[in-house]
């Protein structure tokens, strides 16, 4: 019966460990990613617009881990000539993005640093960049930017017609809002 009590105990407990973190619901409607690209002739944004964003909360409101996951096929520039270029520079395919949080140092005014791996045309790098981390009446917003060099995940500079050239160091800027919600299984 020992035994039993023990292992029942062995059991329950990361379900109890659990039990206190919530995951953010994200809401797409008020949240963004969009990436500024400098280019000799015609500059642009993309905009993210499909994305996996998992932020997992605890009770006392603190972000313990996050992955944002996404597809380049989802990120749209305004012209679709200039996306299948994009895929095609990122090396054909399907390409994906993604970025595991190790870590995310917070002050009490919400101001923070978060670094972690982003994974991009098959590299992994640790990336960091600073953090806003804001709670009214249950709700997160989080928002950040960054300078990624391009050149840093093995990717050309792309340049044509020996005038025109895309600067490698593109600016991500995100505002990501949601709502504590009960954790979900991952899917397998």
């Amino acid at each position: 019966m020992k035994n039993f009590r023990l292992l029942l105990l062995a059991l329950l407990l990361p379900l109890a460990a659990l039990a206190g973190e919530r995951a953010l619901k994200v809401d797409k409607e008020r949240s963004f990613v969009d990436v500024d690209v400098k280019a000799t002739v015609d500059s642009f944004t993309g905009h993210l617009d499909a994305y996996e964003a998992r932020v997992i909360v605890d009770d006392n409101g603190k972000i313990k881990s996050a992955v944002f996951a996404f597809k380049f096929a989802d990120l749209k520039t305004g012209k679709p000539d200039r996306d299948t270029e994009m895929i095609k520079w990122l090396g054909g395919g399907s390409p994906e993005g993604r970025y595991e949080m190790g870590n995310l140092a917070m002050a009490p005014d919400g101001q923070g640093q978060v670094s972690g791996r982003l994974t991009m045309h098959g590299d992994v790098e640790l990336v960091e960049f600073p953090v806003t981390v804001t709670r009214v009446d249950g709700t997160y917003t989080v928002t950040g930017e960054t300078t990624l060099d391009t050149r840093t995940w093995g990717l050309k500079v792309i340049r044509k017609a020996l005038v025109f050239k895309v600067d490698p160091e593109v600016k991500v800027r995100f505002k990501l809002v949601g709502v504590p919600a009960l954790v979900e299984e991952p899917k397998k």
